[in-house]
């Protein structure tokens, strides 16, 4: 069997891993450096309100990167385990991290919104599409 399909996984957690690097480094030098907050402020669930809006969104992103990409992870492992990999599925995988990447790039740094829907959402979409299709295809091969 294929061990490629876990080649995606291992960058998708990278990129958590740098999501939380960065969202630390943000709250330190906060908290050190620009003396804007308290360490106890920060480390409060939610986020206070004033603390910048850096440091919120990228909160928030790391939350994301622990809510959604968990489908992601159980549908690779499933396929692994199935031996169902082939270079579709991974072509498939690359994709939706490609998506994720590019999502948590704009959710952290623009974040800009159409009336009340976020621009993040034309990232977001095709990753949710590609994970369902990844699912529509496993589920059907059997």
């Amino acid at each position: 069997m294929s061990t490629d399909i876990f080649i995606p996984i291992f960058y998708m957690l990278g990129l958590t891993s740098l999501v939380f690097l960065f969202y630390t480094v943000i709250r330190i030098m906060d908290v050190a450096i620009y003396k804007q907050h308290k360490a106890e402020d920060l480390m409060k669930i939610p986020t206070p309100g004033s603390a910048s809006n850096l440091i919120r969104q990228s909160e928030r992103n790391l939350a994301n990167l622990f809510e959604f990409p968990i489908f992601f992870y159980i549908a690779c492992v499933v396929i692994y385990i199935t031996g169902k990999v082939d270079d579709y599925f991974i072509l498939l995988a690359y994709w939706f991290v490609g998506f994720r990447v590019i999502h948590s790039i704009y959710h952290i740094f623009l974040n800009n919104f159409i009336s009340v829907l976020p621009l993040r959402a034309i990232f977001f979409v095709p990753s949710w599409i590609i994970l369902v299709w990844i699912w529509v295809r496993l589920v059907t091969s059997f």
